[in-house]
């Protein structure tokens, strides 16, 4: 059988069979003009897509609703336990910033140390404001390594915070205190000092002298002092009476 040929464009001239017979399923083409697959589908039916726009199934006005939102997963106690360990982190990082920066290792002259023992198994030094009635010592020199003398020696009345190693350094100290103060341990050989009121019973040394400018135990004469402390730098001289 001949085959007619096809229509300008490719197109199947209009009311004429397909040659290649119907399609699938036997239903025959729908003819121009018709609703078919994807014109309007008949009254009351759906399209394969689903309703024209603007219409919505029978109960049901405006858009479909939603899908329902998924459950949300409470971050609460693992926001609550990141914040403590950050407090933790920053404390930690606080405690070690203010240990190392009232070390004596930063300290320098005219900073004000508080000492409870000088012996090698005491407490170590911390800095500590000059007015602070604990602040006992005042660091009159600092050297570079533990193995120097403090100024004038052995002669000179100064007490001493030495560390060795890879930081090496000596603190060559002076009696924080002014005239009228009065101390108890003065005449200890280990206990740091202590200002206590000059009626306390405990008392066992009273400044009755402070020279600033001078490093000479000859300006204490005259005085009721019955030990001198003769500091060459900075130059200062302590008349002390004690209870012998």
């Amino acid at each position: 059988m001949s085959v007619p040929p096809p229509a300008p464009g490719g197109q199947q001239p209009v009311g004429q069979p397909d040659p290649y017979g119907p399609p699938p399923g036997g239903q025959p083409q729908q003819p121009h003009g018709q609703p078919g697959q994807f014109g309007t589908p008949p009254q009351g039916q759906p399209g394969q897509y689903g309703p024209p726009p603007g219409q919505f199934p029978p109960g049901q006005q405006g858009f479909p609703p939603a899908p329902p939102a998924p459950p949300k997963r409470s971050t609460a106690k693992k926001l609550i336990l990141g914040g403590i360990g950050l407090v933790v982190v920053i404390a930690v990082a606080a405690f070690l910033i203010t240990t190392f920066m009232k070390s004596p290792a930063t300290s320098n002259a005219g900073d004000c140390l508080t000492i409870t023992e000088f012996t090698q198994g005491g407490d170590d030094p911390v800095k500590a404001d000059c007015t602070d009635p604990k602040a006992n010592v005042k660091i009159a020199k600092k050297l570079e390594t533990a193995s120097e003398n403090c100024p004038g020696g052995s002669s000179a009345g100064y007490d001493t915070y030495s560390v060795s190693g890879r930081s090496s350094y000596k603190l060559c100290l002076m009696i924080n205190a002014k005239q009228g103060d009065c101390l108890t341990n003065f005449t200890s050989q280990t206990k740091g000092y202590l200002k206590v009121p000059c009626t306390d019973p405990s008392k066992d040394g009273e400044l009755v002298k402070v020279v600033t400018g001078q490093a000479d135990k000859n300006v204490c004469e005259g005085t009721d002092a019955t030990r001198v402390a003769v500091y060459p730098e900075p130059a200062t001289t302590m008349c002390v009476k004690t209870n012998e």
